[in-house]
């Protein structure tokens, strides 16, 4: 039988999964399972048959209790499930999340809130961030933007007045508008102590905070808006935005401060 037969089976009724999840607790009888289930004899009857014959369960003197086998198909199922719900609930932001989404665990969403805009908000998701930026009392702050924010600017400038070290990682095109756009901004953060900036070589897509032990992770739409912003301080998380961030700056190259133009003699 292929796997995915074995799969239709389990998802094909919510009453085989609350058998396996009964067993799991302790072994039970087949008369325990009807009462606790609060299903018929002849319903749990075929279930147990399908389970048994597929090696999930054994039935020893009556008593059916999990296998091995049974608690893995169990744990990955029930795996499977709550990363459905997750996508269901997460798909945009995941979508637009692109690649780095690949290896952004489920279990990092569990205690997540998202951020997102709205006919009635269309500035909720930066302003979020930049709340979070201008409010947060931090030893260290590590970034990753793809654009250039004033707005984030502005917030990320009370991070550096408070003495937070920090690093921001940024692209060849962040780095051309910031020059000729904002080239005072550019300087100003130059001569901040503790702040270093890196250029990253290749397009950056998304957006990056870790304030010590919190995480912003953003999304842009295809103008280049904030769209959407996680903010969570789950272990998972923050494991997985510091790898992502170690992985970008371990090819980033510092951004050298721009030489103060000559004053004209007299």
């Amino acid at each position: 039988m292929a796997s995915w037969e074995h799969v239709a089976f389990l998802a094909g009724s919510e009453n085989r999964v609350r058998i396996l999840e009964a067993l799991q607790e302790r072994p039970r009888r087949q008369c325990e399972l009807v009462c606790e289930c609060g299903l018929s004899r002849s319903t749990v009857h075929r279930a147990l048959d399908g389970l048994a014959d597929r090696e999930w369960i054994h039935n020893e003197g009556g008593v059916y209790q999990l296998t091995v086998g049974g608690r893995l198909v169990l744990d990955q199922y029930e795996l499977l499930e709550a990363t459905i719900e997750r996508v269901d609930e997460w798909g945009s932001f995941l979508q637009h999340l692109g690649e780095a989404a690949t290896t952004l665990p489920a279990a990092a969403l569990d205690d997540a809130q998202l951020v997102s805009n709205a006919p009635e908000n269309p500035h909720a998701a930066i302003g979020h961030v930049a709340d979070a930026f201008a409010t947060s009392d931090v030893d260290t702050f590590r970034g990753i933007s793809p654009v250039v924010s004033p707005v984030l600017n502005d917030g990320a400038r009370e991070l550096a007045t408070s003495g937070a070290e920090m690093e921001y990682l940024i692209d060849s095109s962040v780095l051309d508008a910031s020059q000729s756009a904002y080239p005072e901004a550019l300087a100003a953060a130059h001569s901040i102590d503790r702040f270093t900036l890196y250029l990253y070589p290749g397009e950056i897509t998304f957006g990056l905070a870790i304030l010590d032990e919190r995480v912003l992770v953003s999304t842009y739409d295809e103008h280049g808006s904030l769209h959407e912003c996680l903010d969570g301080a789950d272990e998972a998380l923050v494991r997985w935005a510091n790898d992502v961030y170690e992985d970008h700056r371990a090819v980033a190259e510092p951004v050298e401060a721009p030489e103060a133009e000559a004053t004209p003699r007299q």
